[in-house]
């Protein structure tokens, strides 16, 4: 994956090949005889291993893409052994087909996989797989493995694990060293991990109402792949390895079940084009969409051809494609997302504040819509409205860094530079950035122009922020001894 060439590479080669393998050791993750790791504790990685991906280039800032996963993640967590536990499902800007769950149940999905997936139940089977690998302990057993492994900080357990699951030249790279490449090996999950997530996602997959084929079909076909390109198999297939035995397992359990049908949700679709119509050259994608569109005018096919024609600056084309979606959109708030979306780019923001009133009167809980609302009226210079809108809808979301970041860009048109830089504070600090928090709180106090009530909320924060970061110092630091 390319956020290796930012991440991994110097992190690893300074963290992990350049010390002393006698010097290193893990953070204290608690009492060693414990089978796993705390989930609080595997939380604590993960959230580190989330603060590096979010700062790379390969995370995909697409609320539309982002909010699917969230719903498609969540209707399957609940179906599991562990509804009630974190589970945050994010996509990764990658061709490739692949997909990995990390610490603290991150799970991250890229957008090869995505446009690869034949049906929703496709897709479905292998998020259940990766929420078994969490649900099963698989990873914090992994992980609590490594107590005495030459890892020196939490920074470098945190690559270590990105480079295992990745598989990708320049992990192989990063991690070239011995005590390196026996840390990898002992990340990968073993065969009977891989077994066990197959049962227990297929039993979720299944609980959840989808068409247990899809997780069974979707192997085999990666499986078929491999044997035809054995130098350039599929990267789940080098992360996740397929053997016979574990397709044939699958098709007994399968085979075992009443069959059945699932239809394929709008969103499933629409996200599916969406992704397709950001691949490659925008041009290219409009070529793709109209060919497509001629074959069979579906909702996706116009939807993509709208979305690659945005790409393309072909607004013309882009209305055409709008004006055709039809009643097979009906129940999706993405033809009204469009609508908004076209009409910023057209520069109509008044037009664009109208269309997101009527989206949000029947979408209400729909954020990717809420935000294009607020850069709609901060575009028409509406910054009064958008600080209510903002300030209201914050409290709704109080754990979206979005909403800090839209925060910020109103305050800062409304000149009040103090909130201004509060909010972007609050932004880094929900992203586990807590340095740049902290810059930010500083600038704050610095601008002159907040009122007695903002800086007592911005001393108040800049010194819990201080003691945060003094206390990981500190447990740096002893560990480090």
């Amino acid at each position: 994956m390319n956020w290796f060439r930012s991440i991994a590479l110097p992190l690893a080669l300074a963290g992990i090949l350049a010390t002393p393998a006698a010097a290193i050791e893990l953070p204290d993750l608690g009492d060693a005889s414990r089978s796993a790791l705390s989930e609080n504790q595997e939380d604590r990685i993960g959230r580190e291993i989330m603060r590096q991906i979010r700062e790379s280039s390969d995370y995909l800032d697409d609320a539309v893409v982002a909010d699917y996963l969230a719903n498609l993640g969540d209707r399957l967590v609940a179906a599991s052994t562990a509804p009630g536990r974190h589970f945050e499902f994010f996509p990764v800007r990658d061709a490739t087909i692949n997909a990995f769950a990390l610490p603290g149940g991150y799970i991250g999905v890229h957008t090869g996989l995505i446009s690869a997936a034949r049906n929703e139940s496709e897709l479905a089977g292998v998020l259940s797989h990766e929420i078994a690998h969490v649900t099963q302990q698989h990873i914090a057993r992994m992980v609590d493995n490594q107590r005495n492994a030459s890892v020196i900080s939490l920074a470098a357990l945190a690559v270590a694990i990105l480079a295992a699951r990745s598989n990708s030249q320049v992990a192989e790279a990063a991690l070239a060293g011995s005590a390196a490449l026996s840390l990898q090996n002992q990340l990968d999950f073993t065969r009977e991990n891989e077994r066990e997530a197959d049962r227990v996602g297929l039993r979720i997959l299944d609980q959840a109402g989808f068409a247990l084929e899809g997780m069974a079909s979707f192997f085999e076909r990666l499986q078929a792949q491999g044997r035809l390109y054995e130098n350039n198999a599929p990267a789940y297939m080098r992360t996740h390895p397929l053997t016979f035995e574990r397709i044939a397992d699958m098709q007994n359990r399968v085979g075992e079940q009443p069959y059945r049908q699932h239809t394929d949700s709008v969103d499933f679709k629409l996200v599916r084009a969406r992704v397709q119509a950001a691949q490659g050259e925008a041009r290219d994608a409009v070529t793709l969409f109209e060919a497509r569109v001629r074959e069979q005018e579906d909702a996706a096919a116009w939807y993509g051809l709208l979305q690659a024609s945005l790409r393309a600056g072909d607004l013309p084309r882009a209305r055409r494609a709008l004006g055709k979606l039809g009643k097979d959109a009906v129940g999706s708030p993405l033809p009204a997302m469009a609508t908004v979306e076209l009409a910023l780019a057209e520069g109509r923001a008044e037009e664009a504040i109208r269309q997101a009133r009527a989206g949000l009167a029947k979408y209400p809980g729909y954020r990717p819509l809420a935000y294009l609302y607020a850069r709609a009226l901060l575009r028409a210079k509406r910054v009064v409205e958008a600080l209510d809108f903002l300030d209201e809808r914050r409290r709704d979301w109080p754990s979206d860094p979005q909403f800090q970041l839209l925060l910020a860009e109103a305050y800062g048109a409304a000149g009040q530079n103090a909130k201004a830089h509060l909010a972007q504070a609050e932004a880094y600090a929900l992203s586990d950035r807590v340095a740049a928090a902290i810059e930010q709180l500083r600038l704050a106090q610095r601008a002159g122009n907040a009122d007695f009530y903002t800086l007592s909320i911005i001393d108040a924060r800049l010194r819990a922020l201080r003691e945060i970061e003094s206390k990981e110092a500190a447990e740096m630091a002893r560990k480090g001894k």
